[in-house]
C-alpha cells in the first residue's frame, strides 16, 4: 500500500502537467490556424474587392447603355423601319446582355436577378411600344412611343437596378 501512495506521488502531478501542456498546446495550435485563415481571407479579399467592384461598374455602365431613353437616342436611325428599329434595338440590349454574363461570378445572386428583371423589363418596354405603332411607319414614331411608356411607367426598371447596384457596392466597401 505504501507503494502504491508513492506511485501515486509522481504520476498524478505528472498526469496533471501533462493534460495542462495538452490543453495550452491544442489552444495554442486553435489560434494559429485561426490567425492563418483570417490572413488568408484578407489576402483574398484585396485581391477579389477590386475585381467585384469593377463587375459593379460594368453592370452600370450595362444599365445606362439599357436604359430606354439613352438607347433610343444612341441607336437612332432615320433609315430605319419601326419593325426594324424593334428588331435592332432587341439585338442591340440582348447583345450588351451576353457581353455582361460573365460578371455575375463577381456579384450576388440578389444583384444578377435584379440586372436580368432589368433587362427583361427594359424588352418589355421596348416590345410594347411596338404593338402600338404601324410596323412600316418610321423609327422615330417607335422612338417616341418607347419614351412615351417609360415616362407613364412609376419607375425605370434600370433605375431600380442601379439602386440595388450602388447599395450592394457601398456594402462591400463598407466591411
Amino acid at each position: 500500500m505504501q507503494d502504491i501512495l508513492e506511485i501515486l506521488k509522481y504520476t498524478i502531478p505528472s498526469i496533471v502537467v501533462f493534460l495542462t501542456a495538452t490543453v495550452m498546446i491544442k489552444n495554442y495550435f486553435k489560434s494559429v490556424v485561426r490567425d492563418r485563415d483570417r490572413d488568408l481571407l484578407l489576402q483574398d479579399r484585396k485581391k477579389t474587392l477590386p475585381m467585384r467592384l469593377q463587375a459593379y461598374e460594368r453592370l452600370a455602365l450595362f444599365l445606362e447603355r439599357i436604359t430606354v431613353d439613352s438607347l433610343v437616342v444612341r441607336e437612332q436611325s432615320d433609315e430605319f423601319t419601326a419593325r426594324d428599329f424593334h428588331q435592332h434595338l432587341l439585338a442591340v440590349i440582348r447583345a450588351e446582355y451576353e457581353h455582361n454574363l460573365s460578371q455575375q461570378i463577381y456579384i450576388s445572386g440578389d444583384a444578377w436577378n435584379v440586372v436580368r428583371n432589368a433587362k427583361e423589363g427594359t424588352l418589355k418596354m421596348v416590345n410594347k411600344a411596338a404593338m402600338q405603332v404601324d410596323p412600316d411607319g418610321p423609327a422615330l414614331d417607335l422612338s417616341k412611343k418607347i419614351i412615351e411608356i417609360q415616362m407613364d411607367a412609376d419607375s425605370s426598371p434600370t433605375q431600380a437596378a442601379l439602386e440595388f447596384l450602388r447599395n450592394e457596392a457601398r456594402q462591400l466597401l463598407d466591411r
